[in-house]
């Protein structure tokens, strides 16, 4: 479903036109129920909004600025201290954890590079581990990336198409519901009544993230029944 579709089931549902329900109000609307259903989404499906992005690691410095959305949606921050190494999870530890002055030599001799700790220092982390130098790409942030808003309503790609590889579309499957919410939230603003299907929202949601959160499809768990010797006599001579 595009934008543009998108605004138009709205405004079938909620027997509106763009004077009653103006773009503006309806692209607000639209926004906001966004997040709240991924918000519903993340929670069952950890993955399914989550991105990385890399930062470059630099000789002998500890102190690394971050973007304030990628912070505050953080779900793992792996380092990598060698250009041919392999990244490694750093552990999350508060300053009055950390029982030695902020001295390099101590640094390296408490820390190593193999279990990375980092902390959190304004609007910084600070990476205690052993030597840092020069490596691309060696810190790799994996945060919650809720799907982009819209930038209006007349939009004609699919709202499903990743527009990059941090700006996620948002899920077909959920799209007739993203355009129910809207509508019980207009209607419950201007006092109409909602319909059956709208009384079902919350049902039909919960069904969906629940189809959403299977596993994949090409999966498969094979059981094998122990030997004879171990079930006990079956009865198969008679």
């Amino acid at each position: 479903m595009t934008g543009a579709q998108l605004a138009a089931l709205i405004r079938r549902k909620t027997k509106t036109d763009s004077t009653t329900y103006t773009d503006a109000n309806i692209l607000i609307d639209i926004n906001l129920m966004k997040d709240e259903i991924a918000a519903k989404i993340a929670a069952a499906k950890e993955e399914a909004f989550n991105v990385t992005t890399n930062d470059d690691l630099a000789d002998d410095q500890r102190l690394y600025p971050y973007e304030t959305d990628v912070m505050n949606q953080l779900v793992r921050l792996e380092l990598k201290f060698t250009a041919s190494g392999d990244y490694v999870l750093a552990t999350p530890i508060q300053l009055r954890q950390v029982r030695i002055p902020m001295q390099e030599s101590l640094i390296v001799g408490e820390y190593g590079n193999e279990s990375p700790f980092y902390f959190i220092r304004g609007k910084h982390i600070y990476i205690l581990s052993g030597t840092i130098v020069d490596v691309t790409d060696g810190i790799q942030w994996v945060y919650r990336c809720f799907p982009v808003d819209l930038a209006n309503i007349t939009g004609v790609t699919d709202l499903s198409i990743d527009t990059s590889a941090t700006e996620l579309g948002f899920p077909r499957e959920f799209h007739e519901l993203w355009a129910r919410r809207v509508s019980i939230e207009y209607k419950n603003t201007n006092n109409v009544p909602l319909s059956k299907k709208e009384l079902d929202y919350e049902i039909d949601l919960q069904k969906a993230i629940d189809d959403f959160d299977f596993p994949n499809a090409d999966q498969e768990i094979i059981g094998e029944l122990p030997s004879g010797a171990y079930r006990g006599y079956d009865g198969y001579d008679y």
